[in-house]
């Protein structure tokens, strides 16, 4: 999602430079391209062999340095703010001689691991050996941009005939980076990165749900992209320009100030995050990207970008069980984010598919249907988190089947509502009927199968139960 919301969204038809671009492969490296499950970007479990590298090499910046990158473009206010913060010392650089303080397995401001905050490698998501020229990045997205691919234009010159013009001369000028007329294309498809994807097992450990396919984002000297966040991990390569990165952990603070702003500017009809908001952001850390690099953030890392050269990106996110309980937890951020849309529309279609998603996780959860991952520590979490009740004096407090029931009291369409819930509503009964093999009772609430009410079989008492009492949202 991205939170500068402006409304245009054209299918540009843009005259492409070529049919592809000719890149080297490794020649012991397959891709299938029926295969979306897994990916390539190095993980908690396939990278930690070059932790150690990526510390020493790239996890050692300076304020200083960040100060550099911005400072020709504090013209731009929200760029003199982050140089200002920068300047006093008001957010920490990636150096993990610094983050390492902050790294405690409890009562931590970050967990102990590097794969706990942003993480900077040279590892490329891609079959080919090195990274391709600014011109082969030009020529391989003219090829790609042009008549179905659906991407944003932002911000718009008010119609599609300009936007059209202002794509094409953004991508002829991807190989100058001081070039810095308005306008970034974003959420780009691209079937020939996609082509060259590279598949490194290793995520499976945490238990892959599902993974987006790559996007560009082609962005101009000078461009910012305000806050926002990812509730998934996300993973970004920059393969032109150069990029300055402010990141910010999910702690309950933080994520409460994201919330609020998101209110607030959805009253006053604005896009941009006030930069009070900012300021109140704690312990947030630096980033500057280069050409080969590729970041991953942890989920729900805040961040804004500040793009000091035209720059050229290839990214993806990647959706996992053992951050299932993340989602539930700040289900009402996401609900706040999603108000930008510009038409209810907009606001639906979004709605149903981060639902719709949201309900085939669940379920894959729940059924466990996931190899190499031990899905049982989840599953009990979630059903604490079901039927838990909070503190008489928290009055806003919701459980997850609370949360759930807002959800799809949301959802106007009656027919994509009765689907979402029917497929949780199945995940929950085939859980329940796989555990009461070993014990003949609910889940849930522990009410034995002699108790529920009537049914010709012990199945249907337990999926009666599950749908009067477990799967009914109404008060």
């Amino acid at each position: 999602m991205l939170l500068v919301m402006d409304p245009s969204s054209h299918k540009i038809s843009v005259a492409s430079a070529g049919s592809g671009m000719q890149l080297r492969e490794h020649g012991d490296t397959t891709f299938d391209p029926t295969t979306h499950r897994l990916v390539t970007a190095p993980t908690p479990r396939s990278a930690r062999a070059n932790a150690a590298i990526s510390t020493s090499t790239l996890h050692d910046q300076d304020l200083v340095d960040v100060m550099a990158e911005l400072e020709r473009h504090q013209s731009d206010h929200r760029v003199a703010f982050a140089f200002d913060t920068a300047q006093g010392g008001r957010i920490h650089p990636l150096n993990e001689d610094e983050l390492r303080h902050f790294r405690k397995e409890r009562d931590g401001v970050f967990g102990p691991s590097q794969w706990d905050t942003p993480n900077l490698n040279g590892e490329l998501p891609f079959t080919f050996t090195s990274l391709p020229s600014p011109a082969a990045v030009e020529k391989a997205i003219k090829s790609d941009i042009g008549g179905e691919n659906h991407f944003r234009f932002a911000p718009s010159r008010g119609s599609p005939e300009d936007d059209a013009n202002a794509v094409v001369h953004l991508l002829d000028n991807i190989g100058n980076p001081r070039y810095s007329e308005p306008g970034a294309v974003v959420h780009m498809q691209s079937p020939t990165f996609n082509q060259k994807k590279r598949w490194i097992p290793g995520w499976e450990g945490d238990g892959v749900l599902g993974q987006s396919e790559f996007q560009m984002t082609v962005a101009p000297a000078g461009e910012v992209f305000e806050l926002e966040y990812y509730e998934h991990h996300f993973s970004t390569t920059l393969l032109t320009g150069s990029k300055v990165w402010f990141t910010f952990p999910p702690l309950q603070a933080n994520l409460d100030l994201l919330r609020k702003a998101y209110e607030r500017m959805h009253d006053s009809n604005t896009s941009h995050v006030p930069l009070d908001v900012l300021s109140k952001m704690q312990h947030g850390i630096a980033i500057i990207q280069k050409p080969g690099q590729t970041l991953l953030l942890p989920p729900y890392w805040s961040h804004m970008i500040f793009c000091t050269e035209t720059s050229t990106s290839c990214s993806f996110s990647l959706a996992t069980a053992t951050q299932f309980m993340y989602r539930i937890k700040h289900m009402d951020l996401w609900v706040s984010h999603n108000l930008f849309w510009e038409t209810g529309e907009q606001l639906q279609s979004h709605l149903v598919r981060y639902a719709s998603e949201f309900a085939t996780h669940f379920a894959t959860i729940m059924t466990g249907d996931l190899k190499r991952f031990k899905v049982a520590p989840v599953q009990n979490q979630i059903c604490s988190e079901w039927v838990k009740t909070g503190p008489k004096e928290a009055a806003e407090f919701e459980n997850m089947k609370e949360k759930i029931g807002v959800l799809l009291s949301l959802i106007e369409d009656e027919d994509a509502r009765e689907r979402i819930d029917d497929e949780i509503r199945h995940a929950w009964i085939e859980f329940m009927e796989e555990k009461r093999k070993k014990r003949p009772e609910c889940r849930l609430c522990r009410v034995r199968i002699e108790h529920m009410p009537a049914g010709e079989t012990p199945d249907e008492r337990l999926a009666r139960h599950v749908t009067d009492v477990h799967c009914s949202y109404e008060e």
